[in-house]
């Protein structure tokens, strides 16, 4: 029997055009539909001893508040476990992350606009090659613009282009935080609840290459914010962009300082299925592609 793990990010209604939210409705139906076909568990318990169903952990990335408000309330009345993932940085630092900066200004002009304004004010000739990373994107524009903004330019370059026109829309960073990522009190609440918290990222960066200075910068410290403010040892990692381009780099090298640090296991963004706790690198499938076995209806 193979295990699967499902990928959550927004799960409010549509309306957030920067990246394809999950509908509420949607991801009720699709959390019944799992649990005719899976034990749904906790990540600590993915090797315990099974009955006849196989094991199925939800996932959540990044932190922000629909999670808490719609996710959460659901999997209570339920009564059905799942993983949150923690970003230390927009709470310590009261700071944006570039990547949510990102979707947030895809929401509000075109992509079209955008695009535009990137080409007169950086050299990005090289991105729409470089852009299959985004294949996904039906819009081209909206690959070249995803691409741009998180890997080509530098992480100052993007901020100072989307802090510009994110605060056109929002005015004040410190509503946009209390508005759009779950709080401390939040956090201990869902612990307390029985989800499990795990480390996303610091600042949401992509892997470096370096993966002892990469866990410094952006593991360490948000595991740290987890222990002082949360009161959680945290054991699980997911990393942000699934480990970006140096993904299977990531994988090779990063591992092992994270099993030197007691850490038990990681999610990453690649389908597939797992089997209990035999790899450290757990597959996930996305909400939105699940296996053939979801081939049963949920919509």
């Amino acid at each position: 029997m193979k295990d699967i793990s499902i990928m959550y990010h927004y799960v409010q209604i549509p309306g957030l055009k920067g990246i394809f939210p999950f509908d509420p409705k949607e991801f009720e139906l699709q959390i019944e539909w799992a649990t005719k076909h899976y034990d749904i568990v906790a990540p600590d318990d993915l090797n315990k001893p099974r009955g006849k169903k196989p094991y199925c952990v939800l996932t959540f990335d990044d932190a922000t508040k629909d999670q808490y408000e719609i996710a959460f309330p659901i999997l209570q009345k339920k009564g059905i476990p799942a993983y949150f993932t923690v970003m230390s940085g927009p709470l310590l630092e009261r700071r944006v992350p570039v990547f949510h900066l990102i979707h947030t200004v895809l929401s509000f002009f075109t992509d079209e606009e955008i695009w535009r304004e990137l080409t007169a004010r950086f050299d990005v000739k090289a991105v729409p090659e470089r852009s299959h990373y985004y294949s996904y994107e039906s819009s081209p524009f909206r690959r070249y613009n995803k691409y741009a903004l998180n890997f080509h330019l530098t992480e100052q370059q993007s901020r100072s282009f989307l802090e510009e026109k994110a605060l056109s829309v929002f005015h004040s960073f410190e509503n946009f935080i209390n508005s759009y990522y779950i709080n401390e009190r939040e956090f201990i609440k869902m612990c307390q609840a029985g989800m499990t918290l795990g480390v996303h990222a610091a600042h949401h960066r992509p892997f470096t290459g370096d993966a002892k200075a990469f866990y410094d910068s952006e593991i360490e410290p948000c595991r740290k914010f987890m222990a002082d403010r949360l009161g959680v040892d945290a054991k699980w990692y997911t990393p942000a962009f699934g480990g970006g381009t140096q993904a299977e780099r990531m994988m090779k090298e990063l591992g092992e300082v994270l099993r030197d640090h007691g850490f038990k296991g990681a999610f990453t963004t690649k389908s597939g299925f797992n089997n209990g706790l035999d790899s450290f690198w757990l597959h996930r499938y996305d909400c939105i592609s699940l296996p053939p076995r979801s081939e049963v209806p949920w919509k």
